[in-house]
């Protein structure tokens, strides 16, 4: 949208391989969540919970930033399934 703005991640929970919380503040926002990940056949599902508020003259906007925000979200995280399946494409059929 044009803007950046300075932001804080704080890692607020970690449990090792199942879930990540983390803290992210800056000056027009706030944001907590959690990932996790569950093994499934084939794979491993990743979940994502946040909570997002936006502040000062924002604030009332958040609602509508939450639904671009989930969108947003989803594209990234199929986005970053689509790389890494195909780097481990790459690696398997270059070895022999």
């Amino acid at each position: 949208m044009g803007w950046t703005a300075d932001m804080t991640m704080h890692v607020t929970g970690y449990d090792r391989p199942r879930r990540l919380a983390s803290s992210i503040r800056s000056s027009i926002m706030a944001v907590d969540g959690t990932l996790s990940f569950d093994p499934v056949s084939g794979g491993t599902r990743l979940r994502w919970e946040w909570d997002l508020r936006l502040r000062g003259v924002a604030a009332p906007l958040t609602p509508l930033a939450g639904w671009f925000g989930r969108g947003q979200e989803k594209r990234n995280w199929s986005d970053l399934k689509r790389f890494l399946e195909g780097q481990a494409a790459s690696s398997s059929a270059g070895a022999s």
